[in-house]
């Protein structure tokens, strides 16, 4: 990584990621080193529910000119196979090594439109819960008593189209919660809310 000028820092916006990145590492199958060069580890490859989002942090040379609290992550989404459904919802449960938990929306998909108006493509903002003790079956937990709703969310953004999206990038982030309710984001769903998507995981597995 050259030197590089204090102050500036990678921070693109869902503009920049969906008309520029996003494409660009799909045109080059992942290959973040023929796609951004000096500069590849701006972005990193992996997937993002194969471990809680704390583990993206834990590098030992983090980027000259990212910024500390949050991570850029090119992934493969999978999506859950299902009777009665239309095939576009992607698996969100993280099979971690510390208990695992999952990722739930918190608004819903967004559109992200350029200065003309044309829609490039879509973002989800998503919360992450975390499951607590050393059983991280989904079906036996408990489903109010081990989970917990945590600090750390993830914007998720995939082009625009009409089949299922596999590839996308992701913005994971460990945020404040007083910061996050001051600026008017989702910090909180009812408690129905959620005992319905522990029970709606629980009683559809992502197996076919």
């Amino acid at each position: 990584m050259p030197d590089i000028p204090p102050g500036l820092v990678f921070d693109p916006s869902g503009v920049e990621i969906l008309s520029f990145y996003l494409p660009m590492l799909i045109a080059n199958g992942g290959n973040v080193v023929a796609g951004l060069g000096q500069y590849s580890k701006l972005i990193m490859v992996s997937n993002v529910y194969s471990c809680e989002p704390w583990f993206f942090f834990r590098d030992d040379e983090p980027d000259a000119f990212g910024r500390g609290e949050q991570r850029f992550v090119f992934s493969c989404r999978e999506k859950i196979a299902r009777k009665n459904s239309n095939g576009k919802r992607p698996r969100r449960e993280v099979h971690g090594t510390e208990g695992g938990g999952f990722w739930k929306s918190s608004t819903g998909e967004k559109p992200v439109a350029d200065e003309h108006g044309r829609v490039l493509g879509f973002f989800n903002m998503l919360n992450f819960y975390e499951y607590h003790g050393h059983n991280n079956d989904y079906k036996k937990k408990n489903r109010k008593g081990e989970l917990k709703k945590t600090s750390w969310i993830m914007y998720e953004y995939r082009l625009n189209g009409e089949r299922f999206q596999e590839w996308v990038i992701c913005k994971i982030k460990k945020t404040c919660r007083k910061k996050r309710e001051a600026a008017g984001e989702a910090t909180e769903d009812d408690d129905g809310g959620l005992v319905r998507e522990i029970e709606e995981l629980a009683s559809s597995p992502d197996e076919d």
